[in-house]
Protein backbone atom coordinates (compact mmCIF):
# COMPACT_ATOMS: atom_id res chain seq x y z
CA UNK A 1 0.00 0.00 0.00
CA UNK A 2 2.78 2.61 0.97
CA UNK A 3 4.90 1.82 -2.76
CA UNK A 4 1.65 2.19 -3.88
CA UNK A 5 0.83 5.62 -2.47
CA UNK A 6 4.96 6.55 -2.52
CA UNK A 7 4.51 5.97 -6.87
CA UNK A 8 1.02 8.48 -7.12
CA UNK A 9 2.93 11.09 -5.40
CA UNK A 10 5.90 10.95 -7.50
CA UNK A 11 4.05 10.67 -10.63
CA UNK A 12 2.01 13.53 -9.68
CA UNK A 13 5.23 15.48 -8.89
CA UNK A 14 6.57 14.42 -12.14
CA UNK A 15 3.33 15.44 -14.03
CA UNK A 16 3.25 18.73 -11.87
CA UNK A 17 7.23 19.91 -12.43
CA UNK A 18 6.71 19.19 -16.25
CA UNK A 19 3.42 21.04 -16.49
CA UNK A 20 5.23 24.16 -15.20
CA UNK A 21 8.00 23.91 -16.97
CA UNK A 22 5.75 24.26 -19.78
CA UNK A 23 4.37 27.82 -21.30
CA UNK A 24 0.88 28.74 -22.96
CA UNK A 25 1.44 30.08 -26.39
CA UNK A 26 -1.00 32.14 -28.07
CA UNK A 27 0.66 32.81 -31.83
CA UNK A 28 -1.15 35.21 -33.84
CA UNK A 29 1.04 35.39 -36.60
CA UNK A 30 0.70 32.34 -38.08
CA UNK A 31 -2.38 31.22 -39.22
CA UNK A 32 -3.98 28.27 -37.72
CA UNK A 33 -7.61 26.97 -36.89
CA UNK A 34 -7.73 29.93 -33.70
CA UNK A 35 -6.45 32.55 -35.51
CA UNK A 36 -6.96 32.24 -39.50
CA UNK A 37 -5.91 35.00 -42.05
CA UNK A 38 -8.75 37.77 -42.76
CA UNK A 39 -10.64 37.00 -39.29
CA UNK A 40 -12.55 39.92 -39.08
CA UNK A 41 -12.43 40.22 -35.59
CA UNK A 42 -14.82 39.91 -32.78
CA UNK A 43 -18.17 41.87 -32.03
CA UNK A 44 -19.19 39.95 -28.66
CA UNK A 45 -16.91 39.08 -25.95
CA UNK A 46 -16.12 35.66 -26.90
CA UNK A 47 -13.19 33.34 -25.82
CA UNK A 48 -11.26 31.47 -28.10
CA UNK A 49 -8.26 28.99 -27.16
CA UNK A 50 -8.84 30.26 -23.34
CA UNK A 51 -7.94 33.82 -24.55
CA UNK A 52 -11.10 36.14 -23.83
CA UNK A 53 -11.61 38.82 -26.62
CA UNK A 54 -14.02 41.94 -25.11
CA UNK A 55 -14.94 44.91 -28.51
CA UNK A 56 -17.38 45.94 -26.21
CA UNK A 57 -20.76 47.79 -27.36
CA UNK A 58 -20.82 48.32 -31.11
CA UNK A 59 -17.31 47.28 -31.78
CA UNK A 60 -16.87 44.70 -34.48
CA UNK A 61 -13.39 44.77 -35.05
CA UNK A 62 -11.53 43.91 -32.20
CA UNK A 63 -9.25 40.91 -33.46
CA UNK A 64 -9.43 41.26 -36.30
CA UNK A 65 -6.47 39.61 -38.43
CA UNK A 66 -4.57 40.95 -41.52
CA UNK A 67 -1.59 39.81 -43.73
CA UNK A 68 2.01 41.27 -42.31
CA UNK A 69 5.49 39.90 -42.44
CA UNK A 70 7.63 39.85 -39.76
CA UNK A 71 10.69 38.63 -38.67
CA UNK A 72 12.01 39.18 -35.16
CA UNK A 73 15.40 39.41 -33.21
CA UNK A 74 15.03 36.50 -30.93
CA UNK A 75 14.04 34.24 -34.52
CA UNK A 76 9.84 34.29 -34.27
CA UNK A 77 8.50 34.75 -37.78
CA UNK A 78 4.75 35.51 -39.05
CA UNK A 79 2.68 35.99 -41.86
CA UNK A 80 -0.23 38.19 -39.97
CA UNK A 81 -0.99 40.11 -37.03
CA UNK A 82 -3.87 40.51 -34.73
CA UNK A 83 -5.50 44.37 -34.35
CA UNK A 84 -7.06 45.81 -31.29
CA UNK A 85 -8.71 48.31 -33.69
CA UNK A 86 -8.77 50.98 -30.92
CA UNK A 87 -8.15 51.63 -27.21
CA UNK A 88 -9.56 50.06 -24.16
CA UNK A 89 -10.43 52.81 -22.14
CA UNK A 90 -12.02 56.20 -23.41
CA UNK A 91 -9.25 58.91 -24.09
CA UNK A 92 -8.03 60.66 -21.39
CA UNK A 93 -8.10 57.77 -19.39
CA UNK A 94 -4.90 56.53 -17.17
CA UNK A 95 -5.36 53.80 -15.52
CA UNK A 96 -3.23 54.18 -12.47
CA UNK A 97 -3.89 57.71 -12.00
CA UNK A 98 -8.29 57.55 -12.68
CA UNK A 99 -7.76 53.62 -10.85
CA UNK A 100 -9.36 52.23 -14.24
CA UNK A 101 -8.22 48.50 -13.70
CA UNK A 102 -10.71 46.92 -16.05
CA UNK A 103 -10.99 48.18 -19.48
CA UNK A 104 -14.02 48.86 -21.05
CA UNK A 105 -13.74 48.29 -24.84
CA UNK A 106 -11.20 46.34 -27.15
CA UNK A 107 -9.17 44.06 -24.93
CA UNK A 108 -8.44 40.66 -24.18
CA UNK A 109 -7.93 38.72 -20.47
CA UNK A 110 -6.89 35.58 -19.17
CA UNK A 111 -7.40 34.10 -15.84
CA UNK A 112 -4.48 32.90 -13.60
CA UNK A 113 -4.02 30.95 -10.39
CA UNK A 114 -1.04 33.05 -9.46
CA UNK A 115 2.27 34.74 -10.36
CA UNK A 116 3.59 34.38 -13.56
CA UNK A 117 5.44 35.75 -16.35
CA UNK A 118 3.50 37.34 -19.68
CA UNK A 119 5.45 37.93 -22.51
CA UNK A 120 4.27 39.80 -25.42
CA UNK A 121 5.35 40.39 -29.03
CA UNK A 122 4.01 43.62 -30.09
CA UNK A 123 4.14 46.89 -32.53
CA UNK A 124 2.51 50.40 -32.34
CA UNK A 125 -0.70 50.90 -34.48
CA UNK A 126 0.64 54.15 -35.89
CA UNK A 127 3.04 57.03 -34.92
CA UNK A 128 1.27 58.80 -32.25
CA UNK A 129 1.98 58.10 -28.68
CA UNK A 130 0.36 55.26 -27.02
CA UNK A 131 0.97 52.25 -24.03
CA UNK A 132 0.28 49.01 -23.97
CA UNK A 133 -0.95 48.04 -20.42
CA UNK A 134 -1.53 44.30 -18.49
CA UNK A 135 -3.81 45.02 -15.60
CA UNK A 136 -4.69 42.08 -12.93
CA UNK A 137 -8.20 44.05 -12.85
CA UNK A 138 -7.11 46.07 -9.13
CA UNK A 139 -3.23 47.64 -10.18
CA UNK A 140 -1.15 47.49 -12.93
CA UNK A 141 1.09 44.73 -13.90
CA UNK A 142 3.41 46.25 -15.94
CA UNK A 143 2.90 48.82 -19.36
CA UNK A 144 4.75 49.94 -22.41
CA UNK A 145 5.44 53.22 -23.86
CA UNK A 146 5.75 53.87 -27.49
CA UNK A 147 5.23 56.52 -30.18
CA UNK A 148 6.58 54.43 -33.12
CA UNK A 149 5.40 51.23 -35.12
CA UNK A 150 9.05 49.36 -33.82
CA UNK A 151 8.63 45.59 -33.29
CA UNK A 152 8.83 45.05 -29.27
CA UNK A 153 9.07 42.00 -27.72
CA UNK A 154 8.14 42.59 -23.86
CA UNK A 155 7.89 40.61 -20.58
CA UNK A 156 5.43 41.97 -17.58
CA UNK A 157 5.92 39.82 -14.37
CA UNK A 158 2.56 38.86 -12.22
CA UNK A 159 3.43 37.93 -8.61
CA UNK A 160 -0.11 38.24 -7.58
CA UNK A 161 -2.98 35.32 -6.82
CA UNK A 162 -6.14 34.25 -9.03
CA UNK A 163 -7.04 37.12 -11.02
CA UNK A 164 -7.84 37.76 -14.98
CA UNK A 165 -5.43 39.70 -16.37
CA UNK A 166 -6.08 42.28 -18.62
CA UNK A 167 -4.05 43.25 -21.86
CA UNK A 168 -5.07 46.66 -23.80
CA UNK A 169 -3.91 49.92 -25.15
CA UNK A 170 -4.49 53.40 -23.99
CA UNK A 171 -4.60 56.34 -25.97
CA UNK A 172 -4.30 54.30 -29.33
CA UNK A 173 -4.07 50.75 -30.77
CA UNK A 174 -1.51 47.96 -30.71
CA UNK A 175 -1.30 44.84 -32.70
CA UNK A 176 0.04 41.73 -31.37
CA UNK A 177 1.33 38.77 -32.96
CA UNK A 178 2.07 36.55 -30.03
CA UNK A 179 1.79 36.39 -26.44
CA UNK A 180 3.57 33.90 -24.02
CA UNK A 181 2.67 32.94 -20.73
CA UNK A 182 5.00 31.22 -18.24
CA UNK A 183 4.30 28.65 -16.50
CA UNK A 184 1.54 27.47 -18.39
CA UNK A 185 0.47 25.71 -15.20
CA UNK A 186 -0.80 29.37 -13.53
CA UNK A 187 -3.62 29.27 -15.94
CA UNK A 188 -7.25 29.11 -15.03
CA UNK A 189 -9.91 28.43 -16.91
CA UNK A 190 -11.31 31.70 -18.54
CA UNK A 191 -14.54 33.24 -18.44
CA UNK A 192 -16.83 35.77 -19.51
CA UNK A 193 -17.73 38.02 -16.89
CA UNK A 194 -17.31 41.58 -15.53
CA UNK A 195 -15.28 40.25 -12.12
CA UNK A 196 -11.20 40.79 -12.10
CA UNK A 197 -11.04 38.37 -9.58
CA UNK A 198 -11.17 34.71 -9.68
CA UNK A 199 -12.00 34.56 -5.98
CA UNK A 200 -13.03 37.37 -3.27
CA UNK A 201 -10.56 36.24 -0.82
CA UNK A 202 -7.71 38.73 -1.01
CA UNK A 203 -5.31 36.72 0.68
CA UNK A 204 -2.70 34.95 -1.50
CA UNK A 205 -0.65 31.87 -1.09
CA UNK A 206 2.13 30.58 -3.29
CA UNK A 207 5.49 28.45 -2.47
CA UNK A 208 8.65 29.67 -4.09
CA UNK A 209 11.46 27.44 -3.79
CA UNK A 210 11.24 25.83 -0.26
CA UNK A 211 9.42 28.54 1.20
CA UNK A 212 5.97 29.79 1.33
CA UNK A 213 4.49 33.17 1.08
CA UNK A 214 1.58 34.00 2.23
CA UNK A 215 0.84 38.20 0.50
CA UNK A 216 -1.60 40.84 0.54
CA UNK A 217 -3.21 40.08 3.95
CA UNK A 218 -6.07 42.54 4.32
CA UNK A 219 -8.36 40.47 6.60
CA UNK A 220 -7.67 38.00 9.08
CA UNK A 221 -6.71 34.58 7.24
CA UNK A 222 -6.67 31.11 8.30
CA UNK A 223 -4.29 28.70 6.52
CA UNK A 224 -4.37 25.23 6.24
CA UNK A 225 -1.93 23.00 4.54
CA UNK A 226 -2.51 19.35 3.32
CA UNK A 227 -1.02 16.71 1.61
CA UNK A 228 -2.53 15.39 -1.25
CA UNK A 229 -3.65 12.41 0.19
CA UNK A 230 -5.28 14.76 3.21
CA UNK A 231 -4.08 14.89 5.94
CA UNK A 232 -3.39 18.01 7.86
CA UNK A 233 0.41 19.25 7.73
CA UNK A 234 0.36 22.99 9.34
CA UNK A 235 -2.60 25.07 10.31
CA UNK A 236 -2.50 28.57 11.29
CA UNK A 237 -3.66 32.41 11.39
CA UNK A 238 -2.43 35.50 10.00
CA UNK A 239 -3.48 38.89 10.22
CA UNK A 240 -0.29 40.38 8.09
CA UNK A 241 1.94 39.14 5.10
CA UNK A 242 4.70 36.24 6.08
CA UNK A 243 6.60 33.61 4.72
CA UNK A 244 8.49 30.45 6.08
CA UNK A 245 10.21 27.47 4.82
CA UNK A 246 8.55 24.75 4.33
CA UNK A 247 9.39 20.80 3.65
CA UNK A 248 9.54 19.32 -0.19
CA UNK A 249 6.35 18.19 -1.53
CA UNK A 250 3.08 18.86 -3.21
CA UNK A 251 0.23 20.25 -0.78
CA UNK A 252 -2.78 21.66 -0.94
CA UNK A 253 -4.06 24.51 0.72
CA UNK A 254 -7.37 26.36 2.28
CA UNK A 255 -7.68 29.95 2.50
CA UNK A 256 -10.22 31.04 4.64
CA UNK A 257 -11.19 34.67 5.28
CA UNK A 258 -14.37 36.90 6.03
CA UNK A 259 -14.43 37.12 1.93
CA UNK A 260 -14.92 33.51 1.60
CA UNK A 261 -12.57 30.52 0.63
CA UNK A 262 -10.33 29.87 -2.05
CA UNK A 263 -8.37 26.59 -2.45
CA UNK A 264 -4.53 26.20 -4.13
CA UNK A 265 -2.07 24.07 -4.98
CA UNK A 266 1.52 24.41 -3.73
CA UNK A 267 4.51 23.00 -4.97
CA UNK A 268 8.21 23.91 -2.96
CA UNK A 269 11.64 22.16 -3.67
Amino acid sequence: MKQKLLYFILTVLFFTANLQAQDKIWDFANPSANWPLNFAGASTPTIIDNLALVPGSGITNLGQIDGNNTSWTDGFTGSQRIKQNGAGVDTGIIPETDMVFIPTKRHMYFAVNGACTVKIWFRGGGTSARTLYVTDGSAVVGKFTTANTDQQIETFNYSGGAANLYIFGVDNAFNLYKMEVSPASALNTTTLGLGSKVSAVSTNLQAIGNRIFVSNVKTSSEVNIYSITGALVKSFKTNSDIDFAFKTGLFIATIKTSEGQKVVKLLTN
